[in-house]
């Protein structure tokens, strides 16, 4: 008697994007495996995506995985492996991609010094954001209480510079710099 052992991979959801440093949605199954024998399974990744290379995950065995935070895109499958008399058969599942989208905030000009009820002079972008979007929007950010902050959006300010008006008190300024990759 020949036995075969038969195995399918199944699905695993979805691909996504997140923030550098966010923490992706645990990867689960959409559909799941199957074999003949005693089913076991082995997470892989992959963080070349031009050149895959696919690494063992350690320790990873379940039927989901949760991947924690990440700075980099990265893929990942499983393997379904089933196990007939001694004998290991494997398949794999549908690779996803987690896609993290990596903004860099840039740098404005220098903190100054006026006299009370003098306008500063506007600040300029010594190095402006970037994003994996190239094309990246802007939110300017005001502070009025230094001792405990407390940021409030300033309305239209949407560009890379910004010209503050006449000030009777301290404040400080901030840029926020807003790359937006496949919704997020």
């Amino acid at each position: 008697t020949i036995t075969v052992n038969n195995v399918t991979g199944g699905t695993i959801a979805a691909d996504q994007t997140i923030c550098s440093g966010g923490d992706p949605a645990a990867l689960t199954q959409s559909v799941a495996s199957t074999g003949d024998g005693v089913l076991t399974y082995r997470w892989e990744v992959n963080t070349n995506i031009a050149t895959p290379s696919w690494s063992t995950i350690g320790g990873e065995t379940g039927t989901t995985f949760d991947p924690g935070v990440l700075t980099a895109d990265a893929q990942y499958r499983r393997v379904t492996i089933s196990t007939v008399s001694g004998v290991d058969c494997e398949a794999l599942s549908n690779v996803l991609t987690v896609t993290v989208n990596n903004v860099d905030g840039g740098t404005i000009d220098a903190s100054q010094t006026i006299c009370s009820g003098g306008d500063p002079a506007a600040f300029t972008s010594v190095l402006d954001g970037s994003g994996d979007d190239p094309t990246v929007a802007y939110r300017w950010e005001l502070n009025t209480n230094l001792s405990t902050p407390s940021w409030s959006t300033i309305g239209g300010a949407t560009l890379s510079t910004y010209d503050a008006s006449a000030l009777v008190a301290d404040a400080q300024y901030r840029r926020v710099t807003i790359s937006t990759v496949t919704g997020v």
